[in-house]
């Protein structure tokens, strides 16, 4: 049968209803959005204090009572009706919005699909006013009782979208979302009280802190103030301000890892990446941190009119904005020098936080290419008790046991020497020649410079074809096949590190090497002596035991000797 030949159809214009219910739905879709966006305007108001009530999840009841400059009679009846804002006039103003919400559409939307109660003054001497408004219909307005500030309340959700109601999900998951609205918020202006409540009962209460008070107390069954550090730093149009815990906070899913743009939660992809390329050798693969990356930008740099919620940006300097979060990333990371008596994070056995910088003395085992340099203090203090399952190092340090893993611990010391060394280089009598795409040509025809810094010497060899013709004598041990895979991984933002990290891993000492008594107790020696107490790619070197958490093990007095 021959195929059908479609029908054309006549273009018309939605009618308004329609296309109100239609642009309603972008705003407003779950409860949490309604949550969100009273939440925007009660912040955009100046309210100090915002309180949230929640019956079954948000799904029979919203109600937002905040202390902010509040409306009259006048504004009031205007503000739910659709583009109605006090925060815009003119298109250029788009480009200068300070305020969370500026499109005039929220209480418009919410109005259209539920049944809604204002009541609103805006100055504690004036009378309050009351509006209802059901399936986006004024109901009443009229005086009321009320103070300074605005009481939204919503019910009957989604009354008259019935396609919509069947998609809601059960009462605790649409409260788990307006909790998470209500976080954020409260995360990203700590200068306010907030309050949920969820049936009658508070489910949590966030009164003004300082930023890393706030952010702990709203994490608060997994941050603790105590293991989170601060770091800014500053561009041109922009400041970066980061707020995270040590590396040992971190998690396999990216919950804790958050970006906001002046105040506002955004999914912002390059800024979180360059969070997590700032904690690069701190936190092992598979494994996200635990950091908050707070940006105060020029609104004229920036632009949030490209989603209905304002959960996307565009940036116009996003390379500077990305370099500025590495490098306050790395510098909170290192401001003080390592302690190990400090009290550890919750649920860590790892005697390491946040590390200064130090001097770094070189440390080669006997069979490394290096000759072995005694190691300051070697041994001094430190009783080394024996290898176990040839991976882990036993040791007894004054009050304190340590169980160091060999591998880690030498990849790491071996690390930071290749990083810090000017290397000696040796023309190869043999060059080690390869073929390459012109994209790997490119690349490492790019980089021969920081090659030869690092210690291997790298040129063309012909037509697609590279060939590595000179390397530091401390890389001679490296296989060829290991060396050439090496110089291929050349390309991105880490390379270097990770072709000094793939080095070290494969000089160091493996599992299951036998490791005397001297060798291990300057091993010991020099892993205390590092600024960051982990391999090059983010493990922990080692865990301790203090005296006291042994003796508590086996039910004995800890003032016992």
């Amino acid at each position: 049968m021959p195929e059908s030949v479609p029908q054309s159809r006549k273009i018309r214009i939605l009618r308004d209803e329609v296309s109100r219910k239609i642009a309603a739905g972008e705003v407003i879709d779950r409860p949490f959005s309604i949550v969100r966006e009273l939440l925007d305007n009660a912040i955009d108001a100046g309210a100090l204090s915002v309180d949230v009530y929640l019956e079954g999840g948000g799904l029979s009841r919203i109600r937002v009572v905040d202390d902010g400059a509040g409306m009259d009679e006048a504004d009031l009846a205007l503000c739910s009706q659709p583009h109605a804002t006090s925060k815009i006039e003119t298109e250029d103003d788009l480009l200068h919005a300070t305020s969370l919400g500026f499109r005039g559409e929220a209480l418009s939307s919410i109005a259209l699909c539920s049944r809604m109660v204002m009541v609103s003054c805006n100055d504690a001497g004036a009378p309050a006013h009351r509006l209802e408004v059901r399936g986006g219909k004024q109901v009443a307005l009229e005086k009321a009782l009320g103070r300074r500030g605005t009481i939204v309340d919503v019910s009957e959700l989604f009354f008259n979208y019935p396609a919509r109601k069947k998609f809601l999900r059960s009462a605790s998951a649409e409260s788990g979302l307006c909790r998470s609205i209500f976080v954020d918020r409260a995360v990203a202006h700590p200068g306010v009280s907030f309050r949920l409540f969820s049936d009658d009962q508070v489910k949590q209460s966030l009164p003004p802190a300082a930023p890393v008070e706030r952010i702990a107390r709203a994490y608060d069954h997994l941050l603790d103030p105590r293991h989170l550090a601060e770091a800014s730093e500053r561009g041109e149009g922009f400041t970066v301000r980061i707020i995270a815990g040590s590396p040992e906070l971190r998690r396999h899913d990216r919950k804790l890892l958050q970006c906001f743009v002046n105040r506002r939660r955004v999914t912002e992809f390059a800024l979180l990446q360059a969070a997590e390329f700032g904690f690069a050798g701190y936190v092992p693969g598979g494994w996200h941190p635990a950091a908050f990356v707070f940006v105060e930008i020029d609104p004229s740099l920036v632009d949030f009119n490209i989603h209905p919620a304002k959960k996307e940006v565009r940036f116009r300097n996003l390379p500077d904005v990305h370099r500025a979060v590495v490098a306050a990333v790395r510098k909170m990371l290192e401001p003080r020098a390592p302690t190990h008596e400090e009290t550890l994070p919750r649920g860590s056995g790892v005697a390491s936080g946040f590390h200064g910088k130090q001097e770094r003395p070189i440390f080669a085992l006997p069979f490394s290419p290096d000759p072995p340099a005694p190691a300051p203090g070697a041994g001094g203090g430190i009783r080394f008790l024996g290898q176990v399952f040839g991976v882990f190092l036993v040791f007894e340090l004054p009050g304190r046991m340590l169980v160091l893993d060999q591998h880690a611990a030498h990849e790491r010391i071996l690390y930071e020497r290749l990083a810090a060394r000017a290397p000696a280089m040796q023309e190869m009598l043999f060059p080690l020649c390869f073929d390459v795409t012109d994209e790997e040509e490119r690349r490492l025809m790019e980089a021969r410079e920081e090659l030869e810094e690092i210690g291997i010497g790298l040129k063309r060899a012909g037509a697609r074809a590279m060939e590595v013709s000179a390397f530091a004598a401390d890389l001679k041990p490296l296989p060829e096949a290991d060396l050439v895979e090496m110089v291929r991984g050349v390309g991105g933002e880490q390379w270097r590190h990770s072709l000094i990290a793939t080095a070290a891993c494969r000089l160091a000492l493996k599992e299951g090497d036998p490791v005397d008594p001297v060798t291990a107790r300057e091993l010991c020696a020099q892993a205390l002596q590092l600024t960051v107490p982990r391999c090059p790619h983010g493990r922990p070197i080692w865990h301790e035991l203090r005296e006291e958490s042994l003796l508590r093990l086996v039910d004995r007095p800890v003032d016992s000797k």
